[in-house]
């Protein structure tokens, strides 16, 4: 769910970047998830921390470098490349010197994994400091510094390490949402959101007021998809859940391309077309993009392979017992 809320705001991004007349409703409903959205997205990130932490500091570092930092770096690659290859057509400028700043100025929604491993790099610095003083000193930090996109780092650094929190006091967190009270509270909290959009008619996106919003909007989708996440409907998020990855990497240059040709058939002055054949182009697009990759077998493209041990070879065990093996491992990883 977190994903499509993000396909949703870029798709809105590249029709008010080609189109004056999209609704301004639609504009204010992104306002609207703005507090929820990436907070949302760093939050499950860190719900994998602990498990990530317990294999050790070298498998911990490699898993990182090949699943996080080598898709950021080849497709910020292939990013940039793409931008200064259409720049003709575009109408955007742009120079392959800005393939020297992807280390440390992040190009276009790449940011977001930039961003991600850095948090699993200061999280395993920090791994004996509780999570809960690293996510207030984070989220205070955050309200108090304006340079660059250090605020927002920070505040997301906060999010990631509640997500580990909420894993290591899973106990804690479920009985949290079993009391009523307390749901309560967060149902006010996650419509308190459009709220106070509406009130302040301003962006509350990684801003201090809106850490209530976010809070309760996370254990609102909890419970949410708690009750709807084995639903046959939710077979589709679910999917795209399970690749939320390439999702991620892939939506942007599906909607870049897509607003290409679109703006060339579609009037100016019909925004709200515009928007809805860009957003269902998105969702499709990034569908299909996943099921060609799961069917050409195309991982390395987000994951760098990872090396085969050799494995001694087991005796008195047929082949299909060791493949039975490997499928328990496979279910319990998941």
């Amino acid at each position: 769910m977190a994903i499509v809320l993000v396909i949703f705001d870029h798709a809105l991004y590249h029709a008010m970047l080609n189109s004056d007349s999209v609704p301004q409703w639609i504009a204010t409903l992104s306002l609207i998830f703005n507090p929820l959205r990436m907070p949302l997205m760093v939050f499950l990130s860190g719900m994998l921390l602990s498990p990530s932490l317990r294999k050790g500091a070298p498998e911990y570092l490699a898993g990182k470098t090949r699943n996080i930092l080598y898709p950021y770096v080849l497709w910020s690659t292939v990013y940039v490349s793409l931008w200064v290859v259409a720049a003709p057509f575009s109408g955007t400028p742009h120079s392959w010197s800005e393939l020297l700043m992807i280390p440390y100025a992040p190009q276009g929604h790449m940011w977001f994994l930039h961003n991600l491993f850095l948090f699993y790099m200061i999280m395993l610095a920090l791994q004996r400091v509780s999570r809960l003083v690293v996510a207030a000193v984070a989220l205070a930090a955050s309200g108090l510094v304006d340079f660059w996109y250090l605020d927002r780092f920070l505040f997301l650094l906060g999010f990631f390490a509640l997500g580990d929190y909420a894993v290591q006091r899973e106990d804690l967190i479920s009985r949290l949402l079993a009391n009523r009270t307390i749901v309560a509270v967060m149902a006010v909290l996650t419509i308190g959101m459009p709220a106070t959009v509406l009130l302040l008619e301003t962006d509350l996106r990684y801003r201090i007021p809106s850490i209530p919003l976010a809070v309760g909007g996370i254990g609102i989708m909890i419970l949410l998809a708690g009750r709807i996440g084995d639903k046959p409907f939710s077979a589709l998020f679910r999917h795209i859940g399970r690749n939320s990855l390439p999702a991620y990497i892939l939506h942007w240059i599906i909607l870049a391309v897509a607003v290409v040709v679109l703006k060339r058939i579609i009037p100016p002055d019909q925004g709200m077309l515009l928007f809805t054949v860009l957003g269902t182009i998105g969702f499709i697009g990034t569908l299909v993009a996943i099921e060609v990759i799961n069917r050409l077998g195309l991982h390395w493209l987000f994951s760098w392979p990872k090396r085969a041990r050799k494995k001694p070879r087991d005796v008195g065990r047929s082949d299909g017992s060791a493949h039975l093996m490997r499928g328990v491992h496979l279910r319990n990883a998941k």
